[in-house]
């Protein structure tokens, strides 16, 4: 990936670990993507800042914002075209290393989600030559050590880039952080833009899946609208925020309606349906043009299938959709009775219980939790089930944990944390600090218990966990503190976010 421009000019910004080598080093280690945590934390991160700390891509999805600038005003696309526009004048063996990491720092000033939309079409009015966009889209690609170059070096390639830089792209994408600037990238360089995201929406599983599969919204290739609809909307954030778009671009609709339904097919228009019924961020069940005939299509398919947990699943979210819908619904009294009774009748064959109560039989499987919400639904009684799945030492990001925590009764929670802190002394990081930050909201429920869980959130190498336990400390009861857990809420102070508006993780 290095060609003898790079090799003239070197690492021009700087020694600190690049996001391409870092990238690199989560390939070799794990291989293809979702790669652990989302590839994070990237080498830019302030492990000892305060400031609210996002997910891979969560920032640029949820919050605009310019990023700190030590009283530096940050540049606007216009202007961040002008100062392109004099390097590119410049592109010349005299050019200096200084000129080029001069850019890298002026653009780790800026909002990359900010200002790519006014930068591009700038860049695009002035016609700047696309092969020296493409030179300096590399450079801060492979060299930038702060996110924010790197992102508007992506931008510099969707550009001026070419099937050259398709490998580049792929491999910054599989970070979520990058896979937004990436997935744009790909779509306008390569020749095959639709095939080129679909490859990069399949090795990311948060933001980053998200971001990608809403770059595809148009598409019509029949391999990506088939992987839509099976699994191409699931992600680890919310399947709500691509399920519309899966049953419109993949054609939830005609898929159905064919004589044969494969399994995949059945089990991912389930959750397409479910996770429109139960709503969110993007339109949902009462949105979607086709959704009574598929909703008639789709309790015909569970009423001849052999039973599947995943049935159930998606059973349940779209009967509490009926039970409860979130607006008045733009069909006819006479669909929304028959599908209400519909899906009612079929919630209430005597075939479900069965299957859950099977399906927690094995303390061991994997997919254990998938039954307990079912079984709730089902006035069924697990607690025994669970807590043998919590005696066999699952990891602590384990939603059963969860579960437990949020559903047993009190005299449960005791030994289901003494269950966690037994677990947590095994538990390698970066897991041991993703599950302190899951129990220090759990904890806001158990006052009375799970203090060494919450000490040791509170010196959590995360500044999100030990924030969160420190609230979660601040809100209990004084008469549930041990003396050690208040002399620690009376020498603490809770910490801010470094901007009182960033108020979403």
């Amino acid at each position: 990936m290095t060609g003898s421009w790079w090799a003239r000019y070197g690492d021009v910004v700087g020694e600190s670990p690049t996001l391409f080598d870092h990238a690199r080093t989560l390939r070799g280690r794990y291989g293809p993507g979702p790669w652990p945590g989302f590839g994070d934390p990237l080498p830019d991160a302030r492990p000892d800042s305060t400031r609210l700390v996002f997910v891979g891509g969560g920032e640029d999805a949820l919050v605009r914002r310019t990023p700190d600038g030590d009283g530096v005003v940050p540049p606007t696309g216009v202007e961040l075209a002008n100062h392109l526009e004099h390097l590119l004048l410049a592109l010349a063996p005299s050019l200096s290393g200084d000129k080029l990491r001069g850019l890298h720092d002026l653009l780790a000033t800026c909002s990359p989600i900010e200002v790519a939309d006014e930068f591009s079409a700038e860049v695009r009015r002035r016609g700047l030559p696309s092969d020296g966009l493409r030179r300096l889209g590399r450079q801060l690609a492979e060299h930038g050590t702060h996110r924010a170059p790197v992102k508007i070096g992506l931008v510099l390639l969707g550009l001026g880039g070419d099937i050259r830089d398709r490998e580049l792209l792929l491999l910054l994408g599989t970070l979520d952080e990058l896979t937004l600037y990436a997935a744009v990238a790909l779509h306008r360089s390569q020749p095959d833009g639709d095939l080129a995201v679909h490859a990069l929406a399949q090795e990311v599983a948060g933001w980053g899946r998200i971001q990608a599969v809403r770059t595809l919204r148009h598409t019509t290739e029949p391999c990506i609208r088939a992987w839509l609809l099976r699994e191409g909307f699931r992600n680890t954030i919310m399947d709500g925020y691509l399920a519309h778009l899966a049953a419109t671009t993949g054609d939830l609709y005609s898929a159905l309606s064919h004589p044969h339904v494969d399994t995949p097919l059945l089990n991912g228009g389930g959750g397409i349906l479910a996770a429109m019924a139960e709503g969110g961020p993007a339109p949902g069940l009462a949105d979607y043009s086709h959704a009574v005939p598929v909703l008639h299509r789709y309790a015909d398919l569970v009423q001849a299938r052999t039973p599947t947990i995943a049935m159930l699943l998606a059973l349940i979210s779209i009967t509490m959709f009926f039970r409860h819908p979130p607006q008045e619904l733009p069909w006819t009294p006479a669909d929304i009775e028959y599908l209400t009774a519909r899906y009612e009748g079929l919630l209430q064959e005597p075939r479900w219980p069965a299957l859950v109560l099977d399906h927690l039989a094995d303390p061991r499987r994997p997919d254990f939790h998938l039954a307990l919400r079912p079984a709730e639904v089902l006035h069924l009684s697990p607690t025994a089930q669970l807590l043998a799945r919590l005696e066999t030492g699952p990891s602590l990001l384990d939603p059963t944990w969860v579960h437990g925590l949020r559903n047993s009764v009190r005299q449960h929670a005791a030994h289901i944390l003494d269950l966690a802190e037994r677990r947590l002394a095994t538990t390698p990081r970066p897991e041991r600090d993703h599950a302190l930050l899951l129990f220090a909201h759990l904890l806001r429920r158990h006052p009375e218990h799970g203090w060494p869980l919450l000490r040791s959130a509170l010196t959590s190498s995360t500044p999100e966990a030990r924030r969160t336990a420190l609230t979660t400390l601040a809100g209990w009861p004084a008469d549930t503190l041990t003396q050690e857990a208040a002399d620690h809420l009376r020498t603490t102070q809770t910490p801010q976010p470094d901007n009182p508006q960033e108020t979403r993780p």
